[in-house]
């Protein structure tokens, strides 16, 4: 174990004594900064002071829109009821849904979470393939450590790498969402309409968690599959390569393919766990959150078992 904790460490001072991985941190940090600028110049730009008046005025027309469509079509039917309910729960409490709290910082930071999934996947393409590509891999292979304990090492650096970004974004934007918004709609409540039909309030802290937690399991498995590639190849520029259009046009291959039923077991369907929120839709109509759990942990697996199996098994004589 305390070869296992040196090797880890080994790796950290690779990463961070690096410069790019400072300039990823610092790229970071500025588009926070620039996400939580553009957030409060919107809301300054399009401030509603007016408010209650024309929610009032949009509800009469959406009532008018429901009387219209209520026989044509049903999906837009339930939209426009739902609209309704909302607006009406808003007039009722007091609550503007345009004023912005702290939280809303920290849940449109949650967006960028695929930056930081780019960052680390760059991080993790480059961990193997750059010790074949600088030849340093052989220095580490003379010592007494096994392979798999390199590999996992290697692998537990680059996750906390991960998570070391995941822990500056949500820090910055809440500290962001504090300066420019302070506390005072800390409490504002998260509403949504359930399957029965009724509005529901829940905490936007809970929800902010919930958001970054679906993030953070895609971020997992692009990671897992970038280590994948990377104990594939020798050049980490073809790792890199490789492991950013996979990611870049894994969602887009998914939405070409929908309309088939066999989509729903590619990796890329079922990655993004937001689509299980309430007021998303699923890809596939008969997609669960367990089924695309299943599927996610059987690739995951795979990822795991072809990079040991390549790594373990790699010739480095050449």
């Amino acid at each position: 174990m305390s070869s296992l904790k040196h090797l880890i460490q080994n790796e950290n001072m690779k990463i961070y004594r690096r410069p790019r991985t400072w300039l990823m941190i610092g790229f970071l940090v500025l588009a926070l900064a620039l996400m939580s600028g553009l957030m409060k110049w919107d809301e300054i730009r399009y401030g509603d002071d007016n408010w209650k008046q024309n929610m009032t005025q949009q509800t009469e027309r959406l009532q008018k829109d429901l009387v219209d469509n209520k026989d044509t079509n049903p999906e837009y039917t339930n939209y426009l009821v739902d609209e309704i309910k909302l607006n009406e729960y808003y007039l009722a409490n007091d609550i503007n849904p345009h004023e912005q709290s702290l939280w809303d910082y920290v849940n449109n930071s949650a967006m960028l979470i695929l930056l930081i999934t780019i960052l680390t996947v760059i991080v993790a393409a480059d961990m193997i393939a750059a010790e074949f590509s600088w030849g340093t891999i052989k220095l580490l292979l003379v010592g007494p450590a096994s392979r798999t304990k390199i590999m996992l090492s290697k692998y537990i650096a680059t996750m906390g790498f991960a998570l070391l970004l995941l822990i500056i974004s949500f820090v910055v934007a809440f500290i962001a969402g504090a300066i420019l918004q302070g506390f005072s709609g800390v409490s504002v409540p998260e509403l949504s309409i359930g399957a029965d039909g009724l509005i529901h309030e829940s905490s936007k802290f809970i929800t902010s968690l919930q958001k970054y937690g679906y993030s953070i399991v895609s971020l997992l498995m692009y990671v897992t599959m970038a280590f994948m590639i990377s104990a594939a190849f020798r050049s980490s520029t073809m790792a890199i390569a490789f492991s950013l259009l996979f990611m870049l046009v894994g969602n887009s291959l998914t939405a070409i393919f929908s309309s088939y039923e066999w989509v729903k077991y590619l990796l890329f369907a079922n990655i993004d766990l937001t689509q299980y929120l309430d007021g998303a839709t699923p890809i596939r109509p008969d997609m669960t959150l367990g089924f695309s759990v299943m599927i996610l942990a059987a690739y995951y697996l795979l990822f795991q078992l072809v990079s040991w199996i390549l790594f373990t098994r790699r010739d480095v004589a050449a």
